[in-house]
């Protein structure tokens, strides 16, 4: 039983701590272990260049989420989600405005028999330059999860995701699987479509971690343990956004951007319900570009060339 609790929360830790994926995953734990997750994330991109005569100008983001069961027990639980994200251009920027994203989601999760259970949730909010301004820049989103523990070692996970504000494959039930594997306390790992997962402890204090989320959401680190579970960091990060523009004429067109990182990072738990996170880095290959579905090579995109970062990163267990 232990080794199953550990198993989801390391999976569990993993997707509610990206703004990409929190959501999508709320409700993988069973029913009698879930617990509280509050998570801030702040970064500073001081050096953005637009190709305009509007100059240079600092990109600021912010992100908290936060999920909290209202009622669990052995057999069943409810849970409430809520995410609150914004990315600010300071000072104002005519070619591109500030953005915004909020959501809020109910998940139900029940037990099937003593291992297995099934999880179905459901969110609502908006992501755009005017968040609720009309329904044209709301965004909704479900999923239905089945999880099957097999033994000690592994559970299989099964599922279905909607969104209306997914990069591809926009509007359209996609299913999805995923095979959960815990050897031992130095590997630990998730293998599947739409996402993965590994740790791995390949030699004594040092450790690989990677995750994604197909096909565009990408983040692997290095990891040395410095002494416990306080770490150092080599990383890459290629993350991306989307977002309705208010009064665009393509109803279907929606704002991407991306952009990739590398970075050095420390991250240590300051006791055993808070844990912290910095990084330094540089970012690079940023762009915004306007279409339907997401485009490898956009021809209208906006590059805002590179930037060193900052980022906190801060989590709360209740």
């Amino acid at each position: 039983m232990k080794n199953y609790f550990s198993r989801y929360v390391f999976i569990t830790l993993i997707f509610s701590t990206c703004a990409a994926s929190a959501q999508m995953f709320s409700g993988l734990m069973p029913p009698s272990k879930q617990r509280g997750v509050l998570t801030y994330t702040g970064s500073i991109q001081p050096d953005t260049t637009f190709n305009s005569t509007d100059g240079k100008a600092s990109l600021n983001r912010g992100t908290v989420i936060t999920s909290v069961p209202v009622y669990k027990s052995e057999k069943e639980s409810y849970s409430v989600s809520m995410l609150g994200h914004w990315m600010d251009l300071y000072p104002d920027q005519t070619a591109m405005p500030d953005l915004y994203q909020f959501d809020v989601g109910l998940t139900y999760t029940r037990m099937v028999d003593e291992k297995a259970y099934w999880a179905l949730n459901g969110n609502f909010g908006s992501a755009s330059d005017k968040p609720f301004k009309d329904p044209s820049v709301d965004t909704i989103g479900g999923n239905f999860f089945y999880i099957d523990p097999v033994d000690e070692k592994g559970s299989w996970i099964y599922l279905v995701n909607y969104s209306n504000n997914r990069p591809i494959l926009n509007e359209i039930p996609i299913p999805g699987f995923a095979y959960i594997y815990t050897p031992s306390k130095t590997f630990r790992g998730t293998f599947g479509a739409p996402f993965a997962t590994i740790y791995w402890e390949f030699v004594d204090r040092w450790s690989l971690n990677f995750f994604t989320l197909i096909p565009w959401v990408v983040k692997t680190s290095v990891d040395y343990s410095i002494a416990g579970p306080m770490k150092a960091s080599l990383g890459l990060d290629f993350s991306q956004s989307t977002y309705y523009l208010y009064g665009r004429v393509n109803r279907k067109e929606r704002l991407f951007y991306d952009e990739k990182r590398v970075y050095i990072g420390f991250k240590t738990p300051l006791s055993q319900q808070f844990m912290t996170e910095m990084e330094a880095g540089y970012s690079f290959d940023r762009r915004y570009f306007q279409d339907e579905n997401y485009d490898i090579s956009p021809k209208n995109a906006i590059h805002l060339g590179t930037s060193p970062y900052l980022k906190l990163q801060l989590t709360a267990l209740f």
